[in-house]
């Protein structure tokens, strides 16, 4: 008889092995989820400290010049270094943002080409706010009368609020006014933070063992010496007593006027008088007028003319109305005088090349710190109009 075959006995501890280990596993992902939310967590707290770290910088580094040169020299070397990573983070975020911002408008140019005139999409990155701008405008409104403004000179009166030193003047031409644009005029040449040219960047090569051509110089359109050299204190400096040294000797008659006269100061000082320049070309520049070169001695690919036998110098062609306000500003504002020519000159140069957008940016950011306007930047297109209707009534009349 065969004998059957007993039957498989079950397993059951095989059973429950296998039911705990898929518990297991349920329980696992909950475990693991829960560790990716603390680490998250503890990464955001992390970050957050870190941006509240660097937006306190930041904003330290908006107070002006003019009140930490007090400060002792350590102080002032850890704000240098904090201006120059303020100006680096300034820079990398304002180029992302408007590179993101004209990448929008080229993909909305894509989508909605039809529907919205491409000229309202088209630079887009270009419509946004200067993100410094903003941060110190964010400050000044949250600080009130506490935000520090540069120091005003003796007297004050109706002179523009100009710093009270001219190297205070000159750092906030270069961090408060030029520091999204660091170009120096003339010539167009790159600098960096620390003010060293690119002579590459402007076909200046060949003068790169000049030591000034390598650095930026801040630069009066207004010479000094034109406007101080009809002041007593410039021509005559042995006749004040504050001129003189400890040891009898008399200081230059620009110096004498930095101490004894306020409207010289409030000139020299002024930012609508004051732009960045090659440092050789500001030499060779030295004091002369302002005019029309034939000829002169230029320099690389820089479209200025310097004649040094006519004692003349020939802006750029998209420079002369920049130049022409200037020169009109300060006549105005100091009581300058210019000789009918120049006049003559500047009202033509003026009406022929209007201000453009930088011109107009440049203009307000110096009327925020300054307290007054260049009004042939600011009113320029309404004299244009009212200069056009004279010039067709008086058509019409003939």
């Amino acid at each position: 008889m065969a004998r059957r075959s007993a039957p498989t006995p079950s397993r059951p501890n095989a059973r429950r092995r296998s039911s705990s280990s898929a518990k297991r596993q349920r329980t696992r992902t909950p475990k693991r989820a829960s560790g990716l939310r603390r680490w998250l967590e503890r990464f955001g707290v992390v970050l957050r400290r870190m941006v509240i770290g660097v937006a306190l910088i930041l904003s330290v580094t908006y107070i002006p010049t003019s009140v930490t040169e007090t400060w002792p020299a350590p102080a002032q070397q850890a704000m240098e270094i904090m201006r120059d990573l303020r100006v680096r983070f300034h820079d990398t975020g304002a180029e992302l943002i408007h590179n993101g911002a004209d990448w929008v408008s080229t993909a909305s140019t894509h989508v909605f080409g039809g529907v919205v005139p491409e000229t309202l999409l088209a630079d887009v990155g270009h419509w946004l706010p200067d993100p410094g701008d903003l941060l110190e405008n964010a400050l000044r409104d949250l600080l009130g009368d506490w935000w520090p403004q540069p120091t005003l000179p003796a007297g004050g009166g109706d002179l523009p609020r100009v710093a009270g030193s001219f190297a205070s003047a000159r750092d906030l031409l270069y961090e408060r006014i030029h520091h999204d644009r660091r170009l120096t005029v003339y010539c167009g040449c790159k600098y960096n933070a620390r003010r060293q040219i690119d002579l590459a960047s402007c076909g200046l090569q060949r003068y790169a063992g000049n030591e000034r051509a390598r650095r930026v110089e801040a630069e009066h359109v207004f010479p000094a010496a034109q406007f101080g050299n009809f002041r007593r204190c410039w021509r005559q400096p042995e006749a004040y007593r504050a001129c003189r040294r400890p040891n009898g000797e008399t200081v230059s008659g620009r110096e004498c006027c930095l101490r004894v006269d306020e409207t010289f100061v409030a000139a020299h000082n002024d930012l609508q008088n004051l732009i960045p320049a090659v440092g050789m070309i500001n030499g060779y520049r030295r004091d002369y007028r302002w005019g029309v070169v034939p000829g002169g001695e230029r320099y690389g690919d820089c479209d200025i003319r310097i004649d040094a036998n006519r004692r003349r110098v020939q802006p750029p062609d998209a420079l002369r109305g920049d130049i022409a306000r200037i020169m009109l500003y300060m006549s105005e504002t100091y009581g300058f005088r210019l000789s009918r020519q120049d006049e003559r000159l500047f009202k033509a140069w003026n009406a022929l090349d209007p201000p453009d957008a930088w011109e107009r940016r440049r203009q307000a950011r110096i009327a925020r710190l300054q307290g007054r306007e260049n009004r042939y930047v600011v009113r320029h297109d309404a004299r244009a109009q009212e200069m056009a209707q004279v010039r067709s009534s008086d058509g019409n009349a003939d």
